[in-house]
Formats: C-alpha cells, structure tokens, sequence
C-alpha cells in the first residue's frame, strides 16, 4: 500500500518508462494556434531540431508561474530569438486559450500532455527552460520562472546571432 503511494505520488511509472528522449519526440501542434497570416503554429520533434540550437520552455496554461514568466517570455522572443514552446501536462484547448489571451511568443509549440519531454530533459517541473546546443545535447537547464535578464544572460548567449 505505501510502495503504491509512493509509486503514484513520484510519477515513478512516467519516469521509468518514458518512451521521450532528447533524441526521439515528436510534439503534435496545439489545435487552432494560428499566426498572424493564419498558417498553423507547428510543432516539432527530435528530427526537426537535430543539429541546431534552440531555447525550448516547458510551460502550462495552469501554472502560476508560468504565467507569471509569460511577459518575460514575450519580452525575450521581441529579441528575435526564437522560442520553441512545449505545452506540457496541460489540454490543448487550454494551452491554445493561454496563448491566445496572453500572447503567443513562440515559433512552435508543441503538445506533451504527459510532461514526458521536460521529464526525459530531466526537469523536475515546469516552467523549465532548456538550450540544446547542438541538439539532442543539452546545453543549459534553467527550472522555474525567469526574468527577462536571466533570459538575456544566461539563454541569449547561447544561441545563435540573429542576422
């Protein structure tokens, strides 16, 4: 009775067998999430970003936090940095409301309903923010909101010059 308690209580069953890796994921897009011509916001997998550096943020639509960190996220991707966002342990139709209401400051978003990325990224929670230089490497981990200057400082950095 206590093992299950505890099994349950750390998600140890996601842990053990996340089928994630940050060389295998493929991240569906949100439903709806539209840009400003109309086109519909990818999502993205291991294969798209393979060889690059990306900032990804892991996020939900429910988490205090999260929304706390979201002008910070807006602010960061005015920079011209992009941004790839992952929609995690949160519904698509919420995800998309979140964004939709708040400012959608990534270049694709992807759904992860179990939090099974950020968990393979070895995050203990979200909002986690991750540079993957070159990916599948994972270059930085930054777990909990940011203000805009740890953006600036410690991600910007890392990525490459916008042109």
């Amino acid at each position: 009775m206590l093992g299950g308690r505890v099994w349950r209580h750390f998600d140890l069953g996601s842990q053990l067998f996340n089928p994630l890796r940050a060389d295998f994921f493929d991240l569906p897009p949100v439903p709806g999430l539209l840009d400003a011509s109309g086109a519909q916001i990818p999502g993205f997998s291991a294969d798209s970003i393979k060889g690059q550096t990306v900032f990804l943020h892991a996020f939900a639509s429910w988490c205090p936090s999260c929304i706390d960190e979201h002008p910070a996220l807006m602010e960061f991707a005015r920079s011209g940095s992009p941004i790839y966002g992952v929609a995690s342990l949160d519904d698509p139709a919420q995800t998309l409301a979140f964004l939709q209401a708040r400012g959608n400051p990534f270049a694709k978003v992807g759904v992860d309903r179990k939090g099974q990325l950020y968990r393979a990224l070895r995050a203990r929670g979200i909002p986690a923010s991750f540079v993957m230089a070159p990916a599948p490497r994972l270059a930085l981990t930054l777990e909990g909101p940011q203000e805009i200057s740890a953006l600036q400082e410690k991600i910007g950095p890392l990525l490459p010059a916008k042109s």
